[in-house]
């Protein structure tokens, strides 16, 4: 081969290289404003008080978050807002993200046991928290949104349920 050939191979493959690379930043950057948007919707303490029962669904994540973290709140944001539109509008069901670096959420880490970035059902009842999971799984079923949703909608399931 020439060196004019292999100097036309190097170039296109760093030009692949280069091209995969800001492929994927983008994809990320993209990613990270449609967090951004949502922020309006993130609470960071218990909702109000309400009388009867609700179920309260919850992601917790720190301020350093990989493409796995992500995806696991938009897996779940998507769960509840396809699987749970009347509950959600209805305030039988309510749905947060929360940071746990924010020093007034702080208390989570240790009021749950979390160890990373975790998904929370609890039931209230008037206001108050009678019982809860952490939805271990989601970790597991990052590969396959599907069973992911299906995992997570079977759980908020159970809680909506009489106890």
């Amino acid at each position: 081969m020439s060196i004019s050939r292999k100097n036309a191979l190097s170039a296109l493959l760093l030009l692949f290289v280069a091209t995969t690379v800001a492929a994927f930043a983008v994809k990320e950057v993209s990613h990270a404003r449609k967090l951004k948007t949502a922020e309006v919707t993130r609470a960071s303490a218990l909702p109000a008080p309400a009388v009867g029962r609700t179920v309260l669904v919850s992601y917790f994540h720190t301020k350093t978050r990989c493409t796995s973290c992500l995806l696991i709140e938009d897996y779940t944001s998507t769960t509840m807002k396809t699987a749970f539109p009347g509950p959600l509008a209805d305030g039988k069901v309510k749905w947060r993200v929360v940071d746990t670096d924010e020093p007034a959420n702080a208390h989570f880490v240790k009021d749950y046991a979390l160890y990373t970035k975790s998904v929370i059902v609890s039931e209230l009842k008037d206001g108050r928290e009678v019982r809860w999971k952490n939805l271990d799984q989601v970790w597991h079923l990052l590969d396959d949104a599907p069973g992911f949703q299906a995992y997570v909608e079977k759980e908020v399931r159970s809680f909506l349920e009489p106890a």
